[in-house]
């Protein structure tokens, strides 16, 4: 196969028209186009407007994507009485006892559970927040998980309770998975559709964050089964200290961190910040830095990634001190660190920002517009600083969409990194942001020094490609094949 357009090798040269030849799994090729054609005389030609390395959805949650696809889509639902209305509907085709599950909604207060009760009384709801950060639940629901006045918050979650101390349906931060245990199990198979469909997306890669302990057995599986449909660096959850050993396979999975949070996310005014939230608090920590030197100090020692969820200012805060502390114990924090959205740094914290990989989610800025309107005008200075954060020494920036929080349109995202929907907000250039998306994210994980390297478009390279039209993906080249793109 010869590929033909304006090619984005990252091979330290300027993006230029050439061709590309592919053989198998390999590039063989890079030159004039004339000159392939000529010593390939014979080949499929593809013409394309550009040709990169393959995109990298570099923050993903793939299990909750594959669960977010057969559940009620509540994405773009702002008001609690259209979403009762939506789960009236769904609760008129299903029988009694069943569950109704579905998330993406994100509104401005925390709505009781009589909402529910009353469209379905007679099945358990259980609706999560478009940030992942909260859950809506009924009556029924919170009765199957056990949960009533006299459950206690657990630790790094709150259970909202009414004037007489009962339970009013919305759960925040880890308090949802008090009523996610009782829920239906997932399984292996909503993994692989997520996955399968983040392929059909045209991604060739993706980092998978934050997944359930059991989760890292069925992705492990798929490797096994050689079922994988595009390349999964993964990481493991804090909580599971004894199963924190990196891993690495020719069929595809690469296990190289574990993930930590800092703290919630700001529709849900979780986001731990320095300022209080105008109607008060300031958030919450759920995995505090201020705790976690020593089990960040093995994640270290045992040669994975700390990776760090912190959106709000006080987590980004914190998240830097410990690296500090870290380093001044002679470990190599601000190599091996990664922090996950970084959405809201203070003025004196954004030059500590350098050196570290950073990694953030475009379409955020666009989704959290009602929230950052709410807060105070510093507030909203500190939010979304892509432009500045390129600009520090150091700094490798990845993009991605944070699934099923946001949909993985990869080109809608790209278009954000450039021009942020935000007063005032610098967005990054064109090369800058591809570089996010195509290189920098095969780049962080070691894969551009392989054998056969990732993230470059070059002779003895990996063929996962992109190939675009008018800024969209249109076809990835994977495994020796060109699929278009629906």
């Amino acid at each position: 196969m010869l590929l033909e357009g304006k090619v984005w090798t990252f091979d330290g040269e300027p993006p230029r028209t050439a061709a590309v030849r592919l053989e198998g799994e390999r590039v063989i090729a890079v030159g004039p186009i004339g000159e392939l054609r000529a010593r390939y005389p014979g080949a499929r030609r593809v013409r394309a407007e550009w040709i990169t390395p393959g995109m990298h959805d570099a923050h993903v949650h793939p299990l909750q994507w594959g669960l977010a696809l057969e559940a009620l889509d509540l994405r773009g639902e702002d008001n609690p009485a259209r979403v009762a209305e939506r789960v009236a509907q769904r609760a008129a085709d299903l029988p009694p006892g069943r569950w109704i599950l579905g998330g993406g909604y994100a509104f401005d207060g925390y709505p009781d559970r009589r909402w529910l009760d009353e469209v379905a009384p007679d099945h358990p709801v259980f609706l999560r927040s478009r940030d992942l950060h909260a859950a809506w639940a009924n009556r029924r629901a919170l009765r199957r998980a056990g949960v009533d006045r006299g459950t206690p918050d657990p630790q790094g979650g709150r259970i909202l309770r009414d004037g007489s101390g009962e339970p009013t349906g919305y759960l925040l931060e880890r308090a949802a998975g008090l009523v996610a245990e009782a829920l239906p199990p997932p399984g292996k198979d909503q993994l692989l559709a997520g996955l399968k469909d983040l392929a059909g997306r045209g991604f060739v890669a993706v980092h998978a964050m934050g997944e359930p302990p059991e989760a890292s057995g069925w992705i492990r599986e798929l490797d096994a089964a050689e079922a994988l449909p595009l390349r999964v660096a993964w990481t493991q959850p804090a909580a599971g200290p004894d199963a924190w050993e990196p891993a690495w396979s020719t069929r595809g999975l690469h296990v190289f961190g574990v993930k930590f949070f800092a703290d919630g996310a700001l529709t849900s005014r979780t986001a731990w910040m320095l300022e209080p939230y105008p109607e008060g608090g300031c958030g919450m920590p759920l995995d505090d830095p201020r705790e976690a030197d020593a089990a960040v100090a093995e994640v270290l020692r045992r040669g994975l990634t700390p990776v760090w969820h912190a959106i709000g200012t006080r987590a980004v805060h914190e998240v830097l001190n410990l690296i500090e502390r870290l380093e001044t114990r002679g470990l190599p924090a601000r190599t091996r660190f990664r922090i996950e959205h970084v959405q809201h740094v203070a003025d004196d914290d954004l030059p500590r920002l350098a050196g570290l990989v950073l990694s953030v989610q475009p379409q955020h800025a666009e989704d959290d517009r009602a929230a950052l309107d709410r807060l105070s005008p510093g507030q909203r200075r500190a939010a979304y600083r892509w432009g500045a954060f390129s600009a520090l020494p150091g700094v490798r920036l990845l993009l991605g969409s944070d699934a099923p929080v946001a949909e993985p349109d990869a080109a809608h995202a790209l278009r954000l990194a450039q021009r942020p929907p935000l007063l005032g907000a610098q967005g990054l250039g064109l090369e800058a942001a591809l570089t996010a998306y195509v290189h920098t994210p095969a780049a962080v994980l070691g894969w551009t020094q392989e054998a056969a390297p990732w993230g470059r478009v070059e002779p003895g390279a990996f063929a996962a490609l992109t190939l675009w039209e008018r800024g969209r993906p249109v076809a990835r080249v994977w495994r020796g094949g060109l699929e278009a793109l629906g």
